[in-house]
């Protein structure tokens, strides 16, 4: 397993009204899927109408679990949400399953008059908050993807990563900044956008050390040289051949080499 993968920088859970719009969006099917197929098999003891409502509560009751989690826990624990990154958010989002499927659990035997109030039964409503709100949110992913067409960035394009420096420091740069990286002896070149004008950040590192922090499989940042890292976004290519490229930096002069080892991965990478 890439470990390091697991600390790259991720969005935090953060509030917004387009978030709490999804959110209610979800819960919402997930209510009329509930409603539609039941599959808690809740039995009717009640009025029709009054059964169907307390069918459709539960997606109300997923809704307000989630709203809870993401707007309410963060901000009495803001220490928990330093540092955010793809390990932290696996396990957070794993808990928030585990607290709506909990709560679920305990409003379904509420209903139920506690009768299957058991660990097994636990399992089984846990099991099936996860696959309907699963089908739900990918359901609503791709018909809001009908109505918007614009390619949808990376998921941690507006997120700082901490580099961590040979003599100790730590500086803070966002990756969609960065143009390109170049070693030098003992130090490392990176040069990056700051509010739109190119700039120079001189940092005493290997440039292998930047690479293991800054390069994963969901970064725009590539190796294409024993000396380069590129943001794949940045540069287009110039001169290409079976063994060779010649990459030059997009509204600029700069050209960089590829070597033969790196030019499959920057074929497909780099347009």
């Amino acid at each position: 397993m890439n470990f390091q993968l697991l600390k790259t920088p991720f969005p935090k859970p953060k509030k917004s009204r387009k978030k709490l719009i999804w959110i209610v969006i979800v819960g919402l099917g997930c209510s009329l899927f509930i409603l539609l197929y039941n599959p808690f098999k809740i039995a009717g003891q009640a009025g029709e109408l009054y059964f169907k409502a307390l069918i459709f509560s539960l997606g109300v009751l997923f809704s307000a679990s989630v709203l809870f989690m993401e707007w309410v826990f963060p901000k009495a624990f803001p220490k928990l949400f330093e540092n955010w990154n793809i390990g932290k958010a696996l396990t957070w989002y794993t808990f928030v399953m585990l607290f709506t499927g909990t709560i679920i659990f305990l409003y379904k035997s509420f209903l139920g008059g506690f009768s299957e109030f058991s660990f097994l039964d636990f399992l089984y409503v846990f099991g099936r908050v996860i696959v309907i709100s699963f089908t739900v949110a990918v359901a609503v992913v791709g018909i809001s993807r009908l109505f918007n067409q614009k390619r949808i960035s990376t998921l941690i394009s507006g997120e700082d990563f901490q580099i961590q420096t040979a003599d100790g420091k730590s500086i803070a740069i966002n990756l969609k900044d960065i143009l390109y990286v170049t070693s030098d002896d003992n130090y490392v070149d990176i040069h990056y956008l700051d509010n739109e004008s190119r700039t120079k950040l001189i940092l005493r590192s290997s440039l292998k050390n930047i690479e293991a922090q800054i390069v994963n499989p969901i970064s725009p940042i590539f190796r294409c040289h024993r000396q380069f890292l590129i943001n794949a976004g940045q540069f287009r290519i110039e001169k290409a051949s079976s063994r060779s490229i010649t990459l030059v930096l997009k509204k600029h002069s700069d050209k960089i080499p590829v070597s033969s080892k790196f030019v499959d991965t920057i074929k497909r990478v780099v347009h």
